[in-house]
């Protein structure tokens, strides 16, 4: 900014300068021309003895005088007549033509003017004028617009720079941010978005913005390879059991041609179960790794009343057996993700089937209460322990007295939905002696309202 601003002050103060300095000359040439024409014009006759014999009308400036810088000749043709005056030495040349000319003899520069006397035909007189001193203005004046234009540019440049540096400064920050974040790789700091100028605030929403985006970017690719860390970790460690279970089966099997068929329908139901074992594993896996990855999960608004009522008839038809009650079921709408809602859900159902009574009862509530979406779920089972209820949210994580398979999976799925959902979830003592479940669900709500029942 200081060179440019200098450079446009230059290229200014070089223009006025050459147009001051061209029209000064041009008035001082012009009025030395007019007192030359003057002059010439006002010419007296001059003594006799000058001209011999005179012609007639032929006057010489009686004022004229050595070094006076100015002097009058008369020719008659070629041939000079007379000459008086501060005559430089050496030769003049004679005029070429009348009126002015600039002539350069003995060693300067000389203004002339000539003009014919109407008395005298055939006779010039000339007045020449030296042009040293109009020169030396001239030349005093250029320096002096110079040594001006100079100190008007090494000014400009100083003060372009001392206010340059005060415009700059907010930029100065904005760059000393970025440094900040290119060295530490910090993404979550932020520029100084006030205090200057308009055009620098915004410049430094935009960087803002950009770092924001950058961070939640990163996050998500972060949180991504995370959970595919984890997800190959957990997987490595809780497979190799079920695997090594199935690889013992079919080599008995192998081994053993001879097997008794029920012994042999035995092992294939062993390695069946296995199986099914394996793949709800991988599938618990998968959603725990894709819960992990939550800001790549596609968010849209979910009727909770239709997808608890949706949960609870499927459960129903896996366990005919236990009575499931659903209460509060109106409809009310949650922005997140269906999928791992559901799952949320159906783990905490098949929970309470699976460590309730065979026959009992499960009850589930949906309520509104201070502007949370609240799921609860009661069994009649033996409940869980108070030293437990931590615990067991843990991945592969099973309480001291769980019955039934399972991988510790799936209330870590719970909490991590209710989680990525802006929620909780707590464990309790029901009113029959079970577990109670509740899941506060805060974060992304919808329109619409429940109504208890």
């Amino acid at each position: 900014m200081t060179v440019a601003a200098t450079a446009a002050v230059a290229v200014v103060l070089t223009a006025v300068g050459v147009v001051l300095v061209a029209t000064y000359a041009h008035g001082e040439r012009s009025t030395l021309d007019n007192s030359i024409r003057r002059r010439a014009e006002r010419l007296r006759p001059p003594p006799p003895q000058l001209l011999l014999p005179p012609p007639p009308g032929i006057g010489l400036d009686r004022a004229l005088s050595a070094e006076s810088g100015s002097f009058v000749r008369v020719l008659r043709g070629p041939e000079l007549v007379a000459a008086l005056g501060d005559v430089p030495a050496g030769s003049f040349p004679a005029p070429r033509r009348l009126g002015f000319a600039t002539v350069d003899a003995a060693g300067g520069h000389w203004r002339t003017y000539t003009r014919v006397l109407p008395v005298a035909p055939g006779v010039r007189v000339q007045l020449a004028v030296d042009l040293g001193p109009l020169e030396h203005r001239i030349a005093r004046v250029r320096r002096w617009t110079i040594l001006l234009g100079a100190c008007g540019v090494a000014l400009t440049g100083l003060l372009a720079w001392l206010f340059g540096a005060l415009a700059l400064r907010p930029l100065a920050a904005l760059r000393g941010g970025a440094e900040r974040v290119s060295t530490t790789r910090d993404l979550s700091t932020r520029l100084p978005a006030a205090g200057g100028a308009e055009e620098v605030d915004a410049l430094a929403a935009s960087l803002n913005a950009m770092l924001a985006r950058l961070e939640r970017s990163v996050s998500e690719t972060e949180a991504a390879l995370e959970a595919t860390r984890r997800f190959a970790a957990d997987a490595g460690h809780e497979l190799r059991t079920p695997l090594t279970a199935i690889r013992a089966n079919l080599d008995a099997l192998e081994r053993n041609p001879a097997l008794p068929e029920a012994e042999r329908d035995r092992l294939l139901a062993e390695v069946a179960s296995e199986q099914e074992r394996l793949i709800a594993l991988i599938e618990a896996l998968q959603n725990l790794a894709r819960g992990e990855a939550g800001g790549a999960l596609p968010m849209e608004p979910v009727d909770m009343g239709e997808l608890v009522e949706a949960a609870v008839q499927a459960a129903r038809a896996r366990h005919p057996d236990v009575s499931y009650s659903l209460q509060g079921s109106t409809a009310r709408e949650l922005v997140g993700w269906e999928h791992g809602l559901r799952l949320l859900v159906d783990n905490l159902l098949e929970n309470a089937a699976r460590h309730g009574r065979a026959d009992g009862a499960v009850e589930v509530g949906l309520a509104d209460r201070d502007g949370a979406v609240v799921l609860s779920v009661d069994d009649d089972g033996p409940g869980v322990p108070e030293f437990e209820r931590e615990r067991i949210f843990r991945r592969f994580t099973r309480g001291a007295d769980a019955r039934g398979a399972g991988a510790g999976l799936g209330l870590a799925l719970t909490a991590q939905q209710a989680s990525l959902h802006g929620g909780d979830v707590e464990v309790a003592e029901s009113e029959g002696g079970g577990a109670r479940f509740v899941v506060r669900l805060r974060g992304r709500t919808a329109r619409g309202s429940i109504a208890t029942g």
